[in-house]
């Protein structure tokens, strides 16, 4: 036969096996200690355009010139897979022509990856799904405070930006020479590069001489009083357009806060902040021992642990597959592509992520109350005062509260439409009513958490939600780790 006059229409699908089929013949099983479920390939009958990549990578040809092949199968029935074989081996490869910043995996997202090194037990769980491009996240050599010149890391370190207000600012400030907000909140840009290059000379900021991932757990009490563990990765991220799918935004957001971001990333050439993403997998791993940084940032007490080698490249070929959510940051990952797409450098392509798996009790979102100066043409049914479990989008006005009717659409969607105007933003519902009733608001609009589930179905439609659609507590602590991009 001559493959290379051949057409193959066929595909195959990577298909899911019962983990009791595991010891089964004809599973894959990897080398050293990695172990995968077995899977087996099934053909279907729908053939790849090449014209389309939506949601699979196509266009990859062959890494041989040209075989053919004429075996004697008559003489030999063994002869055509010996003969292939001896072909493909005399071959002369040449580069595949890969789509650009794409990488190709032959095994990752869709199994259950299970790894052991006698030191800690690892678990990793991705649902099945395909996307045009592949996330890219690898080890970085982190920016951080020496203790021994910069002090105690509690005085350093803050909250993030965009939650600082002007009074915490100074508080903060006032903490240390060397707290983090010098950078994230300077008086000018200058001044933070300036503060930033004076801080690396005298070694409060040193950068570690190996590249790691690490793992983070936040230890908290949400603001309905129960204390919880939210644990994720941290991880050079590559920036990823929004239209490859493979980062999903999910709220909108304004020029503005982009404008002043991308003036303090060029000038300190620095990741000041971690930025949040949701990934729809699972993780557990413990026999961690001490961790190497800690700090307490408002009662959230944060710890670091640098990963070994291997796990990290573990968690490298896990995300190949994955769609990551952007839960807190939108407006600093839209500067960090703008500042991609004018600087040009393969530096530039990267950010600082910390990526949280979101099969995890600790992963909470809380609601984000709105008061306004006008409630446009909002009103509803009235109802008596409501418990602690809203029945619905609420809006209280006058000492009077009234359900909002709700048509399919999510609470922070459905006060949207009625384009209230002067609206600011709350987290504590008790806050909320006591502005209205001190005339300081018009009114209030009440409203449920929004599910995760909700959030990520939105994302993958390809839509956004109003700006503070979501109240993932706690935020992220800043300056813990740093990310130079040179």
């Amino acid at each position: 036969m001559h493959l290379a006059d051949e057409e193959l229409e066929e595909a195959l699908e990577l298909v899911r096996v019962p983990p009791q089929a595991r010891r089964q013949a004809g599973g894959i099983d990897a080398v050293g200690g990695l172990q995968c479920p077995h899977l087996h390939l099934q053909r279907v009958a729908e053939p790849l355009d090449p014209a389309q990549h939506v949601d699979r990578v196509t266009r990859l040809e062959p890494a041989v010139e040209q075989v053919d092949v004429v075996p004697h199968t008559r003489a030999d029935p063994a002869a055509p897979v010996h003969e292939l074989e001896r072909e493909v081996a005399r071959a002369v490869p040449r580069p595949q022509p890969l789509l650009a910043r794409d990488r190709v995996d032959p095994f990752h997202g869709p199994v259950f990856l299970e790894l052991c090194d006698g030191g800690h037990r690892r678990e990793f769980r991705m649902e099945v799904g395909t996307v045009s491009s592949v996330a890219v996240v690898r080890p970085f050599r982190a920016l951080r405070y020496d203790p021994a010149v910069a002090g105690r890391l509690e005085s350093l370190v803050a909250p993030p930006y965009d939650v600082i207000g002007a009074e915490q600012r100074e508080a903060l400030l006032g903490r240390s020479p060397y707290n983090v907000v010098h950078l994230t909140l300077p008086d000018s840009e200058d001044e933070a590069a300036a503060s930033l290059a004076e801080w690396r000379e005298r070694g409060v900021l040193v950068r570690d001489p190996d590249p790691a991932c690490w793992w983070l757990t936040q230890e908290y009490v949400g603001p309905d009083g129960v204390g919880r563990r939210r644990e994720g990765f941290v991880a050079g991220l590559r920036l990823e357009p929004y239209e490859n799918r493979v980062v999903l935004p999910h709220e909108r957001t304004h020029a503005g806060p982009k404008e002043g971001r991308l003036r303090l990333l060029r000038a300190t050439r620095t990741q000041l902040e971690p930025l949040f993403f949701l990934w729809d997998g699972t993780i557990g791993l413990d026999g961690l021992g001490e961790p190497e940084l800690m700090a307490d940032e408002g009662g959230v007490v944060s710890r670091l642990w640098r990963l070994d080698a291997g796990f990290s490249d573990a968690l490298v070929e896990e995300l190949a597959a994955a769609q990551l959510l952007i839960a807190d940051g939108h407006h600093r990952y839209e500067t960090a592509l703008a500042f991609h797409d004018e600087d040009g450098s393969e530096a530039s392509d990267w950010l600082l992520a910390v990526i949280v798996p979101t099969g995890q009790e600790g992963l909470t979102i809380f609601p984000t109350h709105r008061l306004a100066q006008s409630a446009g043409g909002a009103s509803g049914t009235p109802i008596d005062p409501p418990r602690e479990h809203l029945p619905g989008p609420v809006l209280y006005r006058a000492g009077r509260y009234e359900l909002l009717p709700g048509d399919g659409f999510l609470d922070p969607e459905v006060v949207d439409r009625f384009a209230p105007g002067g609206v600011t933003y709350t987290p504590d519902r008790r806050a909320a009513v006591a502005t209205v009733d001190r005339g300081d608001a018009e009114a209030a609009f009440l409203l449920r958490p929004t599910r995760i589930e909700d959030v990520w179905a939105v994302a993958r439609r390809g839509d956004v939600m109003p700006q503070k659609s979501t109240f993932f507590y706690p935020k992220l602590t800043s300056g813990l780790l740093l990310f130079q991009l040179d």
